[in-house]
């Protein structure tokens, strides 16, 4: 099993670790990913740590989660992928990049949804956020609910290229999201903050309001990205070495 090394964040080290031992057949293609806490436990990080670097992974096309299922090793494709800057020694820049795309991108396709969601997709958007709302009452993680619900507002959009962009830079999202939410769940109240901005987009979407809805979504983006900048302990973890409580 590969060893973290010293001179990298704690995220850093265990995307690096954990590559390695997939491609040293630690873990093999088509197999299992171990749980969280035998992960935790066989590399000594927390589980925010582990979480960082398994979205990681599953940008970098190494891993996937199916439900039910579990974690999934996949096997790695010759091309390079394109990618969003991932968090590090450049993450102030690299979020708000990456916000200023989402702004874009998911503030129009809201406004879309709003006018053009069935009753089916605002059924799946109140599923998705009782999902979170529960994620966040048991202290679990709620990502795969957070990004279904940004999926179901492409869905509702009824246009195909909506769709298959956020398909293509859902697994990008995904690193930005699940550390966000990682985040904010250590500091009281900013996890239901979160929730309430999904509210108020659902909301809006639900009462066929475009206007709102838009002004909605770039809202919380906004806000994310602003909790996400504030929060960042990657340079904490690369000047200590010590990984954050879960």
């Amino acid at each position: 099993m590969a060893t973290l090394s010293p001179t990298q964040s704690l995220p850093d080290r265990l995307f690096e670790a954990i590559t390695e031992d997939i491609r040293n057949g630690v873990y093999p293609v088509g197999g299992k990913l171990p749980i969280e806490p035998e992960l935790c436990t066989r590399y000594g990080v927390s589980r925010t740590v582990l979480r960082e670097a398994v979205a990681r992974l599953k940008a970098d096309g190494l891993l996937d989660t199916k439900r039910g299922r579990g974690t999934l090793v996949l096997e790695r494709s010759m091309n390079t992928p394109f990618r969003f800057k991932a968090l590090g020694e450049d993450s102030a820049r690299s979020i708000a990049e990456l916000s200023e795309l989402r702004i874009g991108v998911e503030g129009t396709a809201a406004a879309l949804a709003a006018q053009r969601r069935t009753h089916a997709e605002v059924t799946k958007l109140k599923s998705c956020l009782d999902r979170m709302q529960a994620a966040i009452d048991s202290g679990t993680s709620g990502t795969d609910a957070d990004l279904e619900f940004h999926r179901t507002i492409a869905d509702a959009t009824h246009n195909s290229h909506y769709r298959m962009f956020m398909d293509y830079l859902r697994q990008h999202f995904a690193v930005a999201i699940d550390v966000a939410r990682s985040h904010s769940a250590k500091t009281s109240g900013l996890s239901q903050l979160a929730q309430d901005e999904h509210r108020a987009i659902y909301l809006a979407i639900e009462a066929g309001d475009p206007d709102a809805a838009e002004l909605a979504v770039k809202r919380h983006i906004r806000a994310a990205a602003g909790r996400l900048s504030q929060q960042d302990a990657s340079p904490a973890l690369a000047n200590t070495g010590r990984s954050p409580s879960p």
